[in-house]
């Protein structure tokens, strides 16, 4: 059972807090044993991106990629798009020992096409490199998503490539869709 609430309650009792949530009329709620082993998660929500702006995000790096490799130099539409994720979004560094950097690289880079991770080769810490880790915006919400589009759209536009007009750009960018149940 997973659905969306809002005002979520915390109670503090003697042996610890109860959480009081407003939850949807469903048969579901009927099925749950009170000695039952439940795990229940609680994040905050965020819009997803849509499908529509993650293929336009996909278009915009295929109109650069033709235009930069016009020149007779390929470049592909995935560098274009690993490009823009460094130039639009933060990293996470971290630090580990520098004899396991090269396989938490490939792990990390194993979620996806734009999951990038760059070992800095440096740190304060002896035997320890800082690694500088880039998620893919499949992960992404409404607003990493839109910077991305707009760096993208920033870069076609320097170099003459084809974008649609800012009105459309903005309603595919508003037309983001609630997370739905799996």
């Amino acid at each position: 059972m997973k659905f969306h609430v809002k005002g979520v309650q915390v109670l503090k009792g003697n042996s610890g807090y109860m959480l009081l949530i407003p939850a949807p009329l469903t048969e579901d709620l009927n099925n749950i044993r009170i000695d039952g082993d439940y795990s229940i998660e609680i994040k905050r929500h965020s819009e997803k991106r849509s499908l529509n702006a993650n293929s336009y995000c996909w278009l915009l790096c295929q109109r650069i990629a033709e235009k930069l490799s016009a020149d007779g130099q390929y470049v592909s539409k995935e560098e274009v798009y690993r490009g823009a994720i460094q130039d639009s979004q933060g990293f996470t560094p971290i630090c580990v020992q520098q004899k396991l950097a090269a396989s938490v690289c490939r792990d990390w880079r194993h979620n996806g096409i734009g999951w990038i991770a760059i070992d800095t080769g440096s740190s304060k810490v002896k035997g320890c490199t800082v690694l500088h880790l880039y998620a893919g915006s499949s992960v992404y919400d409404t607003h990493d998503m839109s910077r991305l589009i707009d760096c993208l759209i920033d870069e076609a536009a320097q170099i003459g490539a084809n974008v649609e007009d800012r009105e459309w750009v903005q309603a595919l960018i508003d037309d983001w869709r609630p997370e739905r149940d799996e």
